[in-house]
């Protein structure tokens, strides 16, 4: 339509308008456009943080350094961590390996992590039992009470539960009671979680129970041949001796 009124020198005033009109709904059919697509963009940017958020392990970084440790802060075994031998540290405070304060100070971002779901509870928790300090391990016993209360089905969050308690039970006996009743109740969940027979077996031993034997024999039935089984048959033998 506006080639042909370009032939007409009476019309040229109508090409004009004609322009006018259809430039500005041109401009702004465009700017829709692009609008709708950064719309879109800034949603799935939204989507793809809430999604990562949500899926990546809070604890990932202090597993990756839990893993570098050379000797295993804890007794009791933890869900999801690297096998790491535990042996008795001669050391001083002064002494402590540089990779276990790399793991403390990652454990101590976990302590400052927000929200009360179960699954910040329990990496809170965590945070609290890897981090420097009798007292944190204490500390880390409400959160991981919390997060095994909010999801009761969770295995791993009993027996984690029973990790701390033992940690910080030292010979507190009704402490370590508490942790072999946790761990008992992960096992109701999971009849086969090695993380929760081993850890049962570790509170029997504590509280020198002669069920200690048969509790690692239980756990071999379950894992016969990582390094954890291993350690499993030397708690065995030394059981066995000591008798």
């Amino acid at each position: 339509i506006v080639d042909h009124i370009a032939d007409c020198d009476d019309c040229r005033m109508t090409i004009v308008d004609a322009a006018e009109f259809i430039e500005p709904a041109k401009v702004e059919s465009q700017g829709n456009w692009w609008m709708g697509i950064a719309a879109s963009l800034m949603l799935v940017a939204a989507i793809g943080g809430l999604t990562y958020r949500q899926f990546r392990d809070p604890e990932a970084d202090v597993k990756k350094q839990y893993a570098k440790v050379p000797n295993r802060p804890l007794e009791a075994r933890l869900s999801g961590y690297p096998y790491v031998r535990r042996g008795v540290n001669r050391g001083t405070e002064d002494e402590k390996p540089i990779q276990l304060e790399i793991m403390q100070g990652e454990a101590a971002n976990l302590m400052q992590l927000d929200g009360t779901d179960a699954k910040t509870l329990h990496a809170k928790g965590i945070g609290f039992l890897l981090a420097d300090g009798d007292e944190n391990r204490k500390q880390s016993i409400a959160r991981l009470q919390a997060a095994a209360e909010a999801d009761p089905k969770n295995a791993k969050y009993q027996s984690d539960l029973a990790a701390a308690l033992i940690a910080a039970a030292r010979n507190d006996r009704p402490m370590l009671e508490r942790a072999l009743a946790a761990t008992d109740r992960a096992l109701r969940i999971d009849p086969n979680s090695a993380d929760a027979l081993f850890n049962r077996a570790v509170a029997l031993q504590a509280l020198e129970r002669p069920e200690a034997v048969a509790a690692y024999e239980r756990y071999l039935a379950v894992d016969s041949t990582s390094a954890w089984a291993d350690e499993a048959r030397t708690h065995i033998e030394l059981l066995r001796l000591l008798r």
